[in-house]
């Protein structure tokens, strides 16, 4: 009996030890998940704040290139500096000469432009669309004379107008005989830029800040400070401070505290004019996922522990195993019923997804059709009635109003030219009722008439039956969306659609003579939205899509997928 409870005694203690490694053992582990994932969750958000960086300089150089090269074509505009010399030569006149309003309607119409006027050599306004326009802020007219002096495209930089305390950037365009002054709003196309959240987690802010009478001053509108713009400054000296450190040289990922006080870490690189892109983050908000994650771990390695004990109790106590196994059973069939719940939930997902996909569809084609026979027919009718308006105007009233009612009628035209552009990018009704090769056809002719790109459909397949709806729609938006990738980023001239079937095997090829680019250098998916819905698309009509491209040779995009009847 004594040998007996000897040996229980030595087995409990050997129980009770082994409790306690494997104990040490999960909170080892625990406690090493966590610095992993403490050390994961910085590197996802550097590298999320890199990527955000990266994406939005490229974005803004691109933007300011694109303003260089517009200006640069101002420059050598040589019919407008004619004009100005022969404004200058006739002066003084009654009115802004009608010959350079005439030149500088031409570039007035840019969507970001908000005014653009020609000066003389003395700054001296000749001419101005709008018109009247507003004085020039002393600090641009202040620069006319040096860009002058250098005969270079000049960025004033930006400044508050003093009638609308509204935001601008000011151009200077050295002519020969006369200076030409463009007033960027940066609502239309900057800040668009930097606002466009890349990613929703974790939360990025992007702006622009630049160096200033020993201060960081702030270019650009915080979401939780739209008024920061040429009136928030941070002085340089200010230790610990994100904007200073930025505007200071300091390049790459930094940590500091915003104008607030607020701890952020950021990515800062600098881009074209001198400016610095700042892109942060709050460091509160990647360390309450940390603490999140750390009480995820105590409380996993502390259920761990508890059930490893309760284990050894239930070893330790043979009369409870058939409990054990009951209840080890009983949690099998739980997991069992589980999973069987997930797959009927997983399943009711897949089909409400298709469904809001045709709901989507169906949506276009009613709009579409509300655009075509209500909205069309409408401005068709008052293009009409403004017609027989002009015709039936008595002899005194026509020297005045019908040129008003041309001009009323020229808008209705271009408003349906417009209309018809729109209605161009929606899911044509030919598609419904002729199928893919005549949607595309018609689609490809009406993109080659609005870009200028020579664009051939050419079915191939053995069998031109038609497709299930549901793929002929899948398959004509991406030709949409590879399209509209094409005459943003190929600068190609042609490019070419074809229909082919292999063996049972439906082919989508489309291949354009465009500059291309390196796959393996910039991911498509990484790169361009563009790719990313194409792609969905064709996983969701279980298609298999490839990409084949190379700088200076074009890019070819494959899509294979078994046919359906």
């Amino acid at each position: 009996m004594n040998a007996y409870a000897a040996q229980q005694r030595r087995t409990l203690i050997f129980v009770i030890l082994f409790f306690i490694l494997l104990a040490t053992t999960i909170a080892a582990i625990g406690y090493r998940s966590y610095r992993n994932f403490e050390t994961q969750t910085r590197a996802e958000t550097e590298t999320w704040l890199n990527i955000v960086s990266g994406v939005k300089a490229d974005a803004v150089n691109a933007w300011h290139a694109d303003l260089l090269d517009f200006a640069n074509l101002i420059q050598q505009d040589r019919a407008l500096d004619r004009a100005i010399a022969s404004a200058i030569q006739n002066a003084p006149a009654p009115q802004a000469p009608a010959q350079i309003l005439a030149e500088l309607e031409v570039y007035a119409q840019r969507d970001e432009t908000g005014l653009i006027e020609a000066l003389d050599p003395q700054g001296k306004r000749l001419a101005a669309i709008p018109a009247p326009a507003s004085f020039l802020d002393p600090s641009i007219l202040q620069k006319i004379s040096e860009a002058r002096a250098s005969a270079q495209i000049t960025f004033a930089g930006f400044y508050r107008d003093s009638d609308t305390d509204e935001i601008y950037i000011a151009i200077l365009v050295p002519l020969p005989r006369g200076t030409i002054v463009i007033r960027i709003d940066p609502r239309v196309r900057l800040y668009p830029i930097l606002e466009k959240q890349i990613t929703e987690t974790p939360s990025i802010q992007t702006y622009l800040a630049q160096a200033e009478a020993g201060d960081a001053l702030l270019l650009t509108p915080l979401p939780y400070n739209p008024d920061a713009p040429l009136r928030l400054r941070v002085p340089l000296q200010q230790p610990d401070s994100l904007e200073a450190l930025a505007v200071k040289g300091e390049t790459g990922m930094i940590e500091g505290a915003d104008y607030r006080g607020v701890a952020m870490i950021a990515d800062a690189r600098p881009v074209s004019e001198g400016w610095v892109l700042i892109s942060q983050t709050s460091l509160s908000k990647m360390r309450d996922s940390i603490s999140v994650y750390f009480g995820r771990t105590i409380l996993v390695s502390g259920t761990m522990v508890f059930y490893t004990g309760l284990g050894l109790a239930l070893i330790w106590r043979q009369q409870q195993l058939k409990r054990y196994q009951a209840e080890t059973k009983a949690a099998q069939d739980r997991a069992t019923e589980l999973d069987i719940k997930v797959r009927e939930r997983t399943d009711e997902l897949s089909a409400l997804s298709r469904q809001m996909a045709e709901m989507h569809e169906k949506q276009i084609r009613d709009l579409a059709r509300e655009l075509h026979d209500g909205v069309g027919q409408n401005l068709t009718a008052i293009n009409l009635n403004l017609s027989l308006l002009r015709q039936t105007l008595p002899d005194l009233e026509a020297e005045t109003t019908r040129p008003l009612l041309a001009n009323t009628s020229q808008l209705v035209e271009e408003t349906v030219a417009r209309m018809r552009n729109v209605m161009a990018d929606f899911l044509p009704p030919m598609l419904e009722h002729y199928g893919l090769t005549p949607a595309l056809n018609w689609y490809a002719e009406q993109f080659a008439r609005r870009t200028a790109l020579q664009v051939r459909v050419n079915d191939l397949r053995s069998d031109p039956a038609r497709l299930d709806s549901e793929v002929e729609v899948g398959l004509f938006r991406i030709t949409q969306e590879a399209l509209n990738n094409i005459a943003k980023h190929a600068r190609a001239s042609r490019v070419e659609i074809e229909l082919n079937d292999e063996a049972g095997v439906m082919r989508l090829a489309i291949r354009d003579d465009g500059a291309g680019f390196d796959p393996q250098a910039i991911h498509p998916d990484a790169a361009h939205w563009g790719f990313a819905i194409m792609r969905e698309r064709a996983r969701a009509l279980e298609a298999a899509m490839e990409i084949h491209s190379a700088p200076n040779a074009g890019t070819q995009i494959i899509l294979r997928m078994s046919r359906k009847a």
